[in-house]
């Protein structure tokens, strides 16, 4: 059957086909769909995560299906592969857009500790990791609206990013003339600090739509 598709469809709308299939596996509720889509991403998990699937990876996170997800990254292996990786532009720019699209509170914690240890690594030399991607401001207020100030600095979500802030907050322009860095540097360490001081709030650093309440 296949062949035959071939014949008559060019890859792009079989490969559309195929994306469409999945998806609706995905975000069906029934216990058969569940079943499919747990099983889906056992399949993943055993071919490898990879510079040419992990896409596929990454776009499962964005179903909010708690046996997928367990299934996905309960024993760590994905993101022990994501450090594998090339480190490239649009890997980072995907974890930000995910980190923009889930809101604390509604994101499985497996889910986010994944993302954020993929940036936790690009950023851990932050200075080479702002080259291949210039993180902006934006994408810090929805890095540290995760933050949760009820909870230790200790506790591992907010561990992550205040690393994550740490590094960024290191940069600075050497020659004074790339203001861009100096500003970024300056307000990933404005959201840390207002984490740290128990005198200060979140809403100090970043608007207060986005901070958890």
């Amino acid at each position: 059957m296949q062949n035959r598709l071939k014949d008559s469809w060019d890859e792009g709308q079989i490969d559309e086909l195929h994306a469409e299939i999945v998806t609706t596996i995905l975000d069906s509720d029934t216990e058969s769909g569940v079943e499919a889509a747990v099983e889906y991403a056992k399949f993943l998990k055993h071919k490898g995560l990879d510079n040419q699937n992990y896409p596929i990876f990454l776009d499962l996170l964005l179903h909010q299906n708690e046996e997928l997800i367990y299934a996905l990254l309960a024993d760590g292996k994905v993101l022990d592969e994501f450090t594998t990786l090339q480190k490239t532009h649009y890997l980072i720019q995907v974890c930000f857009e995910l980190l923009k699209r889930f809101m604390p509170g509604d994101v499985f914690e497996m889910t986010l500790e994944t993302l954020l240890g993929v940036l936790d690594l690009h950023y851990h030399s932050s200075g080479v990791g702002y080259k291949i991607y210039p993180v902006v401001v934006e994408e810090l207020n929805n890095l540290g609206k995760f933050l949760d100030k009820t909870r230790s600095q200790a506790d591992k979500i907010n561990r992550i990013i205040l690393d994550i802030l740490g590094n960024i907050g290191e940069l600075s322009s050497k020659d004074n003339k790339d203001h861009r860095i100096d500003r970024i540097g300056a307000h990933a360490n404005k959201i840390r600090s207002a984490f740290l001081d128990d005198r200060a709030m979140l809403e100090d650093a970043m608007p207060a739509s986005m901070v958890s309440q």
